[in-house]
């Protein structure tokens, strides 16, 4: 397998500025956007550091209407107990991305008669939404509404192709690729709770293998979620984690 890394994830947003240490993403139109208004560091800040950190994107986020703060730490590097302490004490969420890849190849073949898997096109895109917002829902309204006209905006327009899964005509599964010249990352994969466990998630990566051709495939998981399990059983390989923060309604 060609050598990847967590660099090899599609990054949204409007980069304002980049350096050695870090990159800060700030993209107005969409400040409500957690993933889009961050901080990434390329190299571990000092605890001191990083709580000035702080003051200054709060500054920057309130300036376009964010109210949230988002920080994304190194590749590979576990914070040390006192960093998690002051996690906890000033509010954030500590999460971990888990990356993962199989060579296409190596996806196990699967179809069957009721499931329809396919590329989103203009006249699908309110079927898309109809499952992206099942998993878009804990977010808010707010969220739903907005992340969802920014879809049917940018559908025809962004670098993402998006995929549905049909059961018996009734949209059930959704899916994101982005595509490189490397490899085919999957992004937002999710299957209605009550349509799981039906193979259609297999089914969906069979259509992401034949997509891909000899491209490796790559996606990103949390690290407390269960699904990692399913990837590891299909033969992903785990390539690496990075940890990041947040901290809602500040």
């Amino acid at each position: 397998m060609e050598h990847i890394s967590m660099k090899d994830i599609y990054q949204g947003g409007l980069v304002y500025s980049t350096d050695m240490m870090k990159t800060i993403y700030l993209t107005p139109e969409d400040s409500i956007i957690f993933d889009e208004n961050k901080w990434m560091y390329h190299r571990m800040p000092s605890l001191q550091q990083w709580l000035s950190d702080i003051d200054t994107q709060l500054q920057m986020h309130h300036v376009q209407g964010s109210h949230h703060l988002s920080f994304t730490f190194p590749e590979n590097i576990d914070l040390n107990e006192q960093f998690k302490a002051e996690i906890n004490n000033r509010g954030f969420e500590l999460g971990c991305l888990e990356m993962y890849a199989i060579d296409s190849n190596q996806v196990q073949y699967a179809e069957h008669p009721d499931i329809t898997v396919k590329f989103v096109s203009h006249s699908e895109v309110e079927d898309y939404l109809k499952v992206y917002q099942v998993f878009a829902e804990p977010f808010g309204d707010t969220y739903v509404q907005h992340s969802s006209q920014m879809i049917r905006n940018t559908h025809d327009l962004d670098h993402v192709d998006r995929v549905i899964a049909y059961y018996n005509n009734k949209p059930v599964g959704i899916l994101d690729l982005i595509i490189t010249s490397k490899c085919v990352e999957i992004d937002g994969f999710g299957v209605i709770p009550e349509f799981q466990r039906r193979g259609i998630g297999t089914i969906m990566q069979s259509f992401v293998a034949d997509v891909a051709q000899n491209k490796i495939i790559i996606l990103v998981a949390d690290g407390e979620d269960t699904a990692k399990d399913m990837y590891v059983k299909q033969g992903y390989s785990y390539i690496g984690f990075c940890q990041q923060v947040l901290k809602e309604d500040v």
